[in-house]
């Protein structure tokens, strides 16, 4: 009996704090701390609540940035470090090189799929209405060649 009151005590206690650590603000500090330690999904909720307090901070997009990229969703990550760049051209909050190796990770991936999937979209479209101008306009041509049936 006693076991099952200490396991409900440390239920409580759990969830109290847990309470306590979301009624605290975010700070882009916690963001970066679990960017670093891996925690990926723990830094997605943080750097969110980070953005909604802070919508025009760069250090916030940056984060995100760090994060989509982690998370190999690449041309999120260019749009989000682009922004952050935009807000702070320097970007002096980051280490440098930790900057740089994100820039270059971003403009490798950018080179290996430069538009995304709408990109290939958009070529095969190109095509396919080059294909049927080019199949209309040799018709036109065909038909004007025959002489009228009477």
């Amino acid at each position: 009996m006693l076991t099952i009151q200490s396991k409900h005590l440390a239920s409580l206690f759990a969830a109290f704090v847990l309470a306590l650590s979301t009624a605290q603000a975010a700070t882009p500090d916690q963001a970066s701390s679990l960017l670093d330690a891996g925690h990926l999904t723990q830094a997605d909720h943080v750097i969110a609540q980070v953005l909604a307090d802070q919508p025009h901070s760069a250090q916030a997009h940056y984060l995100d940035a760090r994060l989509l990229a982690a998370e190999g969703k690449w041309p999120l990550a260019e749009q989000e470090l682009e922004l952050a760049r935009r807000l702070d051209p320097t970007l002096s909050f980051g280490p440098p090189e930790q900057v740089q190796a994100l820039a270059n990770e971003v403009l490798k991936h950018q080179w290996k799929n430069p538009s995304g999937f709408a990109g290939y979209g958009q070529a095969a479209l190109a095509a396919l209405f080059v294909l049927i101008s080019g199949y209309l306009v040799f018709g036109v041509m065909r038909h004007r060649r025959q002489p009228p049936k009477v």
